[in-house]
């Protein structure tokens, strides 16, 4: 393991922590719901992790740490304390009702049905509760006959056109690599919860976060979606590169791949020197675009065999040094490896109480010094039952009650 690697410690790694003192319930599952709890925790909030007696289901998906932990769940529950609690008890909807008279925010994924039967919708949270903070994570939205239609990333990816326009020219739709709706949703509630507690500051009432995989998604569209409203232009798939810039893709050099291209006509000309092709450079049809564009297939043919001829790292340095825009395609250990990666704290080891240490993501944003990661290793399913529920004021032979009747 990497000396780079940063192992974080309460004394060392936690950096500014201006989220304490704000305690949050989160309820959420799977993916974006808990990512905006991990960043939440990681930023100092007290962020308390409610599942069922069964547990979150990403607990049980592959690949397992060698301790036998979900990588899943790992990668979006650090920093929080873990609880379990049977809501579908009226007993356990008590308990809840009991720990959000102390916090600051609720974070959940129920369908809205399924919330309102579980008296955590937002007109019952609102008479109960009126300084709450709610952030409620959907897949199709709050509104419009889908409402209550349950779903996942990979499902929004299509729904919303996305992997329409994403794999190859000739080949079918393909699913991005990562879960980038998922998370991107859980990002943006995380920006709701701080915009909905500035706004508390100022009138002293909760509100409530609406966000969903559907809008996610829709909104990723960006300059896509406004390119069809507008220019009536509908985007094609291009495998790595773009229908709308040429020469801007990956290209195969003898001991790897790069991906480079000339985003602007400028850089063109950059680009054709770095490869010692004056003729490109010198070509009028090929000088703007639209030029290019025109005459995609041939472009992109001459870039194939220039870059094939050498390695990555010599078009790396040749590229870089006329300032051409060049990244090799790097596989997941070579970017979590890479020393850019570690020194901008991007690789952290959490340890745990037992003596061994996961090494996770760390977090995409830093306050002030350090790497703003909380030391709190992902709990146990109910590891922290007990220290909750006494601070929340119940009695020991209270919290015996609830465990022997299966609440907690």
């Amino acid at each position: 393991m990497s000396a780079a690697v940063d192992s974080v410690s309460k004394d060392t790694a936690v950096g500014s922590r201006p989220l304490e003192g704000i305690r949050v319930i989160d309820l959420s599952r799977v993916l974006a719901g808990p990512l905006c709890g991990q960043m939440l925790a990681d930023m100092g909030a007290d962020v308390i992790k409610v599942e069922a007696p069964t547990g979150d289901e990403n607990r049980q998906w592959a690949p397992m740490t060698a301790a036998g932990d979900s990588c899943n769940f790992m990668s979006v529950n650090r920093g929080k304390r873990g609880i379990t609690l049977n809501l579908k008890l009226q007993e356990g909807r008590d308990v809840l009702d009991k720990l959000l008279q102390q916090a600051d925010v609720l974070l959940h994924s129920f369908l809205p049905g399924t919330a309102r039967g579980l008296g955590i919708d937002e007109t019952a949270l609102r008479q109960r509760h009126p300084r709450l903070v709610v952030s409620t994570i959907s897949a199709f939205g709050a509104q419009g006959d889908l409402a209550d239609r349950p779903g996942y990333d990979a499902l929004l990816q299509a729904f919303s056109g996305i992997m329409s326009i994403t794999g190859d020219r000739d080949g079918g739709p393909v699913r991005s690599g990562v879960s980038f709706v998922d998370m991107t949703t859980g990002i943006l509630a995380y920006c709701g919860v701080l915009t909905a507690l500035m706004g508390r500051e100022k009138t002293q009432a909760g509100n409530t976060v609406r966000v969903s995989l559907l809008e996610t998604a829709v909104s990723l569209l960006g300059y896509h979606g406004v390119g069809w409203l507008e220019a009536d232009a509908m985007p094609r798939r291009e495998g790595s590169g773009l229908w709308h810039l040429v020469p801007y893709q990956a290209f195969r050099c003898t001991d790897g791949e790069v991906l480079t291209g000339a985003l602007n006509d400028g850089t063109w000309k950059k680009l054709c020197r770095a490869v010692g092709r004056p003729d490109l450079e010198n070509d009028a049809g090929l000088a703007t675009n639209a030029g290019r564009l025109s005459r995609r297939e041939e472009v992109v043919n001459a870039f194939i065999g220039i870059f094939g001829s050498n390695t990555v790292a010599h078009w790396s340095a040749r590229l870089e040094a006329h300032g051409v825009p060049i990244a090799p395609l790097h596989t997941i250990d070579q970017a979590l490896m890479h020393e850019q990666s570690l020194a901008n704290h991007m690789v952290v080891q959490v340890p745990h109480r037992d003596g061994h240490s996961t090494r996770l993501l760390g977090s995409a944003f830093k306050v002030g010094e350090g790497a703003n990661t909380s030391s709190r290793h992902p709990p146990r399913l109910g590891e922290h039952s007990q220290e909750v529920l006494s601070e929340a004021g119940f009695a020991q032979a209270d919290i015996d009650r609830l465990r022997a009747g299966g609440v907690v």
